[in-house]
């Protein structure tokens, strides 16, 4: 997986951590925790090591989770940090700052929260292609 693409995971995670307003407080508890990918096993991804959830291998080409803890959002190859989000419609536009083993850059992710078990992220280069992330009950 490519830094680039690993970001555009690790800010749909993101998604939720620096909203304003009403819509912050209710996002970001809502996105709290570790979430995968439609079709991908909550059990091969994390572990619980006491209390916290942890990346069983964090650098597995196959990783495709996310965990959102307080505005950090990590992934499989970056941590981000949500700057700002705003309303759009039924979506949300998050700016992220995120960081790699070797770069920092800011991208913006757009998300949908369809429950407090599933959202959407959107792909940037076409507005009807997203991925389904997951909630892991763990």
């Amino acid at each position: 997986m490519s830094g680039k693409t690993g970001k555009i995971l690790l800010l749909s995670g993101l998604i939720g951590l620096g909203l304003t307003s009403g819509v912050i407080a209710a996002s970001m508890k809502e996105l709290q925790g570790a979430w995968t990918m439609n079709g991908t096993d909550c059990a091969d991804t994390f572990k619980k090591v006491g209390k916290k959830i942890e990346f069983k291998d964090r650098g597995a080409s196959t990783t495709t989770g996310l965990l959102i803890v307080g505005s950090k959002v990590s992934g499989p190859m970056a941590i981000c940090t949500t700057q700002s989000v705003r309303k759009q419609k039924d979506r949300l536009s998050a700016r992220l700052s995120c960081t790699d083993s070797m770069i920092q850059s800011d991208v913006t992710a757009t998300f949908k929260i369809v429950g407090p078990e599933e959202f959407q992220r959107f792909d940037p280069f076409g507005d009807n292609m997203y991925v389904t992330y997951h909630k892991c009950s763990m």
